[in-house]
C-alpha cells in the first residue's frame, strides 16, 4: 500500500470503530456486554478505537449482537454506492486462463 492508502485506511478504521461505538451505545450495552460471546474485551475495546481490524466474522457477530447490520457497521459516508447492489448484477464470470488483453 501506498502512504496514502494506508493514511485513508487507518481513516476508515477509525470510522468503522465509531460505528460500532455507536451502534453499542444505541443498543445500550457496555464493552463487556457487547464484547460477551463475541470477542475479548480488549479486541472491542480496540476496535472502537480504530486500533484493531476486525474480521468478517467479527463484524457478523457485532452486528447480530448490536441489532444492526454489518453494512452499519462499514457505511463510513465516503464511498460512491453502485446503482444496483452487486447481489443483483447480472454479469459473466471471465473466462479462465490467460489473463486478458489490456
Amino acid at each position: 500500500m501506498t502512504t496514502k492508502e494506508v493514511g485513508e485506511y487507518e481513516q476508515y478504521l477509525h470510522l468503522v470503530g465509531e460505528n460500532v461505538r455507536k451502534a453499542r451505545w444505541k443498543a445500550g450495552l457496555t464493552q463487556e456486554q457487547a464484547a460477551s460471546g463475541v470477542v475479548a474485551f480488549r479486541i472491542l475495546t480496540e476496535i472502537e478505537r480504530g486500533a484493531a481490524n476486525p474480521t468478517l466474522q467479527t463484524l457478523f457477530l457485532l452486528a447480530r449482537k448490536l441489532g444492526v447490520s454489518v453494512k452499519d457497521l462499514v457505511e463510513t459516508g465516503g464511498e460512491q454506492p453502485l446503482e444496483k447492489p452487486l447481489r443483483e448484477l447480472d454479469v459473466a464470470s471471465p473466462k479462465r486462463g490467460r489473463k486478458p488483453k489490456q
